[in-house]
């Protein structure tokens, strides 16, 4: 479905992507795993076209995507689900739902958010509710629910646990994997190693913006260098 080839990316002088290759096929979970600085985010920003790649390919359904805006990503079925959630603050959980489907013009707007509050019933327990009084685990919850309103063929996942309590990162991660489930390819961005590998197809290892390490999840969470770098163990 997506792929990148020797991806190289710049922020001034400093190269912030090496020679990044991956692949993200329909209908799976893909992780991109590594520390802080590791050019995970980076990557998320050349997919949604928000950075222009110095060198290298980028092709969506055997298409290149290089000459695409961030605009027609989303037409393109492209949806990023930002770090830190990012929610309209002011604006109602309803409000917020309706942004995320606002390139569309079909007449299944009302039926998609149904759909997004069988994922996540709270988010139609505060419908009125301002998005900037929600916890920090239902904001996430509305920030993944306004990419859905996307319609997404691709969703970009950036740290979906980050600063969320443990005992709603599991239910979190569970409906991420509904969501693939239904056909919704993810790419996701995590921290959370453990989780992350544990409902992924694949996963990608980024140090200092290459890729150090990929294969299969399962293989990899059984990996002794990658239990002892990145999982503690």
């Amino acid at each position: 479905m997506l792929r990148l080839n020797n991806i190289h990316a710049f922020y001034g002088h400093v190269h912030a992507l090496r020679g990044v290759s991956l692949e993200v096929p329909k209908g799976k979970i893909i992780s991109l795993l590594g520390g802080n600085g590791a050019g995970k985010s980076s990557t998320l920003n050349i997919i949604s076209r928000l950075i222009q790649p110095k060198e290298g390919s980028y092709e969506l359904e055997g298409t290149s995507m290089l000459r695409k805006s961030a605009g027609e990503m989303v037409k393109h079925g492209v949806i990023q689900c930002p770090e830190n959630r990012r929610v309209f603050p002011l604006l109602t959980v309803e409000e917020n739902l309706k942004i995320g489907a606002y390139i569309r013009k079909d007449k299944n707007i009302k039926s998609d958010m149904e759909k997004v509050f069988t994922y996540f019933p709270r988010l139609q327990e505060r419908l009125q509710q301002k998005a900037g009084t929600l916890s920090g685990g239902e904001q996430q919850m509305l920030a993944i629910g306004r990419s859905l309103m996307g319609k997404p063929k691709l969703l970009l996942l950036d740290e979906p646990s980050l600063g969320i309590a443990p005992i709603l990162v599991r239910e979190i991660f569970k409906i991420i994997k509904e969501i693939n489930d239904e056909g919704t390819a993810i790419l996701l961005v995590e921290q959370n190693a453990h989780m992350a590998m544990e409902i992924s197809d694949y996963s990608y290892i980024l140090e200092n913006g290459r890729v150090a390490l990929e294969g299969n999840s399962k293989d990899l969470k059984d990996n002794d260098e990658v239990r002892k770098l990145y999982l503690g163990a």
